[in-house]
Parts: structure tokens; C-alpha cells; sequence
């Protein structure tokens, strides 16, 4: 195998029988291509699939800053319900959240600097507010699914938006879950209800899911997006 450079990128050259390109977690781009292909064909591909690799590494560059761990400091973007609102930190006696819709803002009072015990103020608080909307969705969709439960749980869920124990009629929904978008809260807890009559995730299931969210497929993708489900 050698290494070829072509348009600023590395070409690896082996035994193949197409030209490859992939882009590892690194952000790096790797092309591999036949040994014998002539180089202006390899330059004619490249040049192709140049606005697909800026797209990528761009989403790449963006899930990662979206990943980073928030210092709870002024001018941080946070989410409630799918919309994105600037955190204003102030010094105070009493720990307190306020949120200002007309000006996409949260405003947490503290007398804490430390990190944790503020993540913790917003954590709760959150937990509040889903508190609040959860209940009624979940209502909302047993009344049209003709359905019933005896327990709704909110609570943390390191790999799960949500979940369903069917024999005892248990719901869980993730407090995270009140970051999101009101399409893709709604689409977690009809597919929890769903459970109540189809325990797997068979064809019936998606089928009985589709009759009542047709777009039920792009809410989906857009939760995936978090590495749940």
C-alpha cells in the first residue's frame, strides 16, 4: 500500500475494487482507491463529495459543541421544550430559576460558584417543569388510545428517553425528555403507551404507532440525535 496525496487529502492505495471515502471519529477524512486507477479520476470523486464532507465534519464540529459540559455561567444556551433560551447567572441569597419568554431567557439566581450545586438548582427545576407537562400529554394520549396506567414515573435515564413495564402498567419518562421538541415528546410517550398492547417492537407495534403519528419515522431520527432509543 502507499500513501498518495490528491486535492490536499491522502489517498490510500491497496488492493480495491472502488474508491472509498469514510470519515472516522477523529474528524479525519480516509480515501482508499485501486492501485492502478488513474489519479484524475480519483480527483473527479473528490471533488463530488467535497460539500458532503463539509456537511459532515460541520455536524461533527456541532454535536460536539453541543455535548460539551455546561459551566452554568451567563450567555450558555439551554433548551425547554424544543425552544433554546440564554442563561443569565446573578448572585443571590436565595437559589431560584425564573424564565422570560419574551426575551428567551432563564435567569438563575444562586449564591453558589460551584458548578454542581448549580447543575443541580437547574436540574430540579427541570424536573419541575416536567412535572408539570408530562402528566397532561400522558393523559392526552390514554384518552385516545382508550388506555390506562397506574404509575407514571419522571425521573433520570442515562439510556432510555422512556419505558414501559406493561404488566404492571408502569410508565417512565426521562427528565431530559423536557428539552425536547413538544413532536418528540409527544412520539416518547405514545411509543411507551404503545407498549400496553404490543410489548415488543414487532411490525404490529410501529403499525398501531403509525396509525396515530404517520411522521412518527422524522421524530425518530431527530431523539437518535441524543443517543437514546
Amino acid at each position: 500500500m502507499k500513501i498518495e496525496k490528491i486535492l490536499g487529502y491522502d489517498v490510500h492505495r491497496k488492493k480495491v475494487k472502488n474508491i472509498n471515502l469514510r470519515i472516522n471519529q477523529n474528524m479525519e477524512v480516509y480515501i482508499s482507491a485501486p492501485l492502478n486507477l488513474h489519479s484524475s479520476y480519483i480527483e473527479n470523486f473528490i471533488r463530488s463529495k467535497e460539500e458532503w464532507i463539509k456537511k459532515v465534519l460541520n455536524k461533527v464540529e456541532d454535536v460536539k459543541l453541543q455535548q460539551k459540559e455546561y459551566e452554568y455561567t451567563t450567555g450558555e444556551i439551554h433548551k425547554l421544550i424544543g425552544r433554546e433560551y440564554v442563561l443569565k447567572v446573578r448572585i443571590g441569597n436565595i437559589n431560584r430559576i425564573s424564565l422570560n419568554k419574551e426575551i428567551n431567557e432563564i435567569l438563575l439566581v444562586t449564591d453558589s460558584e460551584n458548578v454542581e450545586n448549580r447543575k443541580k438548582i437547574m436540574d430540579k427545576w427541570y424536573f419541575e417543569c416536567a412535572k408539570k407537562l408530562f402528566p397532561d400529554v400522558v393523559d392526552k394520549w390514554l384518552k385516545i388510545l382508550g388506555e390506562s396506567i397506574e404509575h407514571l414515573s419522571i425521573k433520570p435515564m442515562k439510556t432510555r428517553w422512556g419505558s414501559c413495564n406493561y404488566n404492571k402498567k408502569y410508565i417512565n419518562l426521562n427528565t431530559e425528555l423536557i428539552k425536547r421538541t413538544p413532536f418528540e415528546i409527544e412520539y416518547v410517550i405514545l411509543h411507551e403507551l404503545a407498549h400496553l398492547k404490543y410489548p415488543n417492537h414487532g411490525k404490529g407495534f410501529y403499525n398501531y404507532i403509525e396509525n396515530y403519528m404517520p411522521n412518527y419515522k422524522k421524530a425518530e431520527k431527530m431523539l437518535n440525535a441524543k443517543h437514546y432509543y
